[in-house]
């Protein structure tokens, strides 16, 4: 049995690194990787384990070779959710741990926060009021915006970040922190993808 994981890294949004381990844990893994190379330790967003870890890892990397940054590396310039989307296909076990750092001693890091772009509105990505929203991870999971900076969700208003912790925390995530954008779908795009494209063709322009 082996693991297929999805990290990122504070220092640089945006950029997934998706690998795989087989004696090591997820942890253990991310102790390794925590080195000179790296301004700051690697943070956990998702896994699986299962026996066919090889043949996944490498499918994932040819799906997404598009937004590979080198093809002798293993991390892509992506939305993380759409990477756990695609292995979520493969019906693998799930292993679930904190979003947390882990440095190359093993030790937690205690940073909540992490970085984001400016404040994010619906009016940013042209979403208009009323419009639908699905949950990445359960797409059963509907909500509606209310506002250019809220959502309702049976009956309640939030911040996108707001009910993406409340989501992910009654799936069995532990997690402190979030980033709403990226948990939320419209028109079968992330958020914070939407986001991306429209800032990267006003770079272009």
């Amino acid at each position: 049995m082996g693991k297929v994981y999805i990290l990122t890294n504070d220092a640089m949004p945006g950029i997934i690194k998706i690998g795989i381990t087989e004696m090591e844990t997820i942890e253990e893994r991310m102790k390794s990787l925590d080195n000179t190379s790296v301004p700051k330790p690697f943070r956990f967003h998702y896994a699986i384990e299962t026996k066919k870890y090889k043949e996944i890892e490498k499918l994932m990397h040819n799906a997404f070779s598009k937004f590979r940054i080198r093809n002798n590396r293993e991390f892509f310039e992506m939305d993380a959710e759409s990477a756990v989307a695609a292995l979520k296909i493969s019906g693998a076990a799930e292993i679930k741990l904190n979003n947390e750092m882990i440095d190359e001693k093993g030790t937690v890091i205690e940073e909540e926060s992490i970085p984001t772009k400016k404040i994010f509105t619906f009016s940013q990505v042209n979403i208009p009021i009323n419009s639908e929203l699905s949950f990445t991870r359960d797409e059963n999971i509907k909500c509606k915006v209310v506002s250019n900076r809220e959502v309702e969700y049976e009956g309640e208003i939030y911040s996108l970040s707001g009910l993406a912790k409340i989501l992910l925390n009654g799936m069995g995530y532990n997690w402190k922190s979030v980033q709403g954008p990226m948990y939320f779908k419209y028109n079968d795009k992330t958020l914070y993808e939407i986001r991306n494209e429209i800032e990267s063709e006003v770079e272009i322009e």
